[in-house]
């Protein structure tokens, strides 16, 4: 794993963090307990993928059912607004990596390029 797919999840570990200490007892615990899951499920994904494509394809499911749920308090909706943002920002990396891998193969100035946009 790259450094800045590590400093992503290292992101999306502390928005778990978050997640799991901003919970009530009262009804909107299913919703936090959501956001947990969800989150907590796109991390591992990120851990365990090596095929980009696949993973690209995991994580745009994820960020679909991330925006279904909303937190119930304060720091369950700080979290999800995170966790939307590493998730997007992991997948302009993959986006990134995946192009320079299709189109800069011998080509210095446009893997130049794609380098400093990931």
């Amino acid at each position: 794993m790259t450094r800045s797919v590590s400093v992503l999840v290292a992101g999306a570990l502390t928005t778990l963090a978050l997640l799991v200490g901003c919970g009530s007892s009262q009804s909107g615990d299913n919703a936090n307990t959501r956001l947990e899951a969800i989150v907590s499920q796109g991390v591992v994904q990120i851990q365990g993928s090596k095929d980009f494509e696949k993973l690209r394809a995991e994580l745009f499911r994820t960020l679909a059912r991330l925006r279904t749920v909303h937190g119930t308090t304060p720091a369950a909706r700080r979290s999800r607004a995170l966790a939307i943002l590493g998730f997007q920002a992991t997948l302009r990396w993959i986006e990134s990596r995946l192009a320079f891998t299709r189109n800069d193969s011998g080509n210095v100035e446009a893997a130049t390029r794609d380098a400093i946009l990931a």
